[in-house]
C-alpha cells in the first residue's frame, strides 16, 4: 500500500524457488515491479508497507525492512532503466556497487568472468556502453553483493532483440553456472517463459495465473493474451469474463 490509501497488490503469494529462475509476467501496471520493491525494501523509500501477509527468506519475516538490511540479508533488485553513474567508469561503478551492498571487492573478478565484455571495458566510462554493455554493468553491480537472490526488473527493456537475447542468455548462464536464484519480471513473455522453470501470470495487483512454464507455454489463455499465438488481437485477462470457465490445472 502506497501512502496509507492507495492498494497496489492483493493477496499475492508467491515463491522462487532456491537455484531456479521464476518468471513474474504481466502488462504495464499489473503490480510486478511492485512486489520486487515490498521484496527488496525499496517500498519503504516510496512511501510504501506491506499492510498485510509477510514475506519470507528460509522462514525468516523481512517485510518493511529497509533495502541495506535486505540486501545484508542477500536479496539485490536491479531495477529497470539500467540505473548507473554514467561519470564513473566500470570497474568504479562495480565497486561502488560492492559498497552499497556490502560486497567484497574480490567479487570483481567473479564479474569480469560472467562478462568478459566489461573486464575489456573496465576504464571505459559507464555513459559511453550500448545498452546491452549498461544492462551486463547494472547486473554487474547487483552481483558485487554476492546475491542468493536477484530481482531482475525488465532486463530486455528498451534493448534490439539480439542483445536482448544476448542478455538473456548470461542471465542463464548465471543461473546454471552459479546456482544463483532469479526472480525475474518481464514483458516479453516467450523469453521469459523459455528463460525460467516456473512463471506467474499478474494481472491489476492479482496473481491470476501459475504453473511450470512448460505448463504455460501450453496454456490457451497464456498464448491468446500474452504470446499473440490465438485470434488475431492480443487481449488483457480482465477484458474477458469466461477465461476463467476453462478448465484449469494445478501446479
Amino acid at each position: 500500500m502506497y501512502g496509507g490509501t492507495i492498494l497496489v497488490l492483493k493477496g499475492v503469494s508467491l515463491n522462487a524457488a532456491e537455484g531456479r529462475i521464476t518468471a513474474l509476467m504481466g502488462a504495464n501496471g499489473a503490480g510486478k515491479t511492485t512486489t520486487l520493491k515490498a521484496i527488496s525494501g525499496l517500498l519503504k523509500l516510496e512511501r510504501g508497507e506491506v499492510t498485510r501477509g509477510s514475506i519470507e527468506l528460509e522462514g525468516r519475516r523481512i517485510e518493511n525492512r529497509l533495502p541495506e538490511e535486505v540486501a545484508r540479508m542477500g536479496i539485490v533488485m536491479v531495477r529497470e532503466g539500467r540505473r548507473l553513474f554514467e561519470e564513473l567508469t566500470v570497474e568504479e561503478n562495480l565497486l561502488v556497487g560492492a559498497a552499497l551492498y556490502h560486497g567484497r571487492r574480490s567479487q570483481i573478478d567473479e564479474v569480469f568472468r560472467f562478462f568478459p565484455r566489461l573486464s575489456e571495458r573496465r576504464r571505459v566510462r559507464a555513459g559511453y556502453l550500448s545498452g546491452g554493455e549498461q544492462q551486463m554493468l547494472a547486473i554487474g553491480c547487483a552481483m558485487m553483493a554476492g546475491p542468493r537472490l536477484l530481482l531482475l526488473d525488465e532486463p530486455s527493456l528498451g534493448l534490439a532483440p539480439l542483445v536482448a537475447r544476448e542478455i538473456f542468455d548470461l542471465i542463464r548462464r548465471l543461473n546454471e553456472d552459479a546456482r544463483m536464484t532469479i526472480l525475474l519480471v518481464e514483458q516479453n513473455a516467450k523469453m521469459a517463459l523459455e528463460l525460467a522453470s516456473y512463471g506467474y501470470v499478474m494481472e491489476n495487483g492479482r496473481l491470476v495465473l501459475d504453473g511450470p512454464t512448460e505448463k504455460l507455454r501450453e496454456d490457451a489463455d497464456v498464448e491468446e493474451f500474452y504470446l499473440g499465438i490465438r485470434g488475431a488481437e492480443r487481449r488483457r485477462f480482465t477484458d474477458v469474463k469466461s477465461y476463467k470457465r476453462r478448465k484449469r490445472w494445478l501446479a
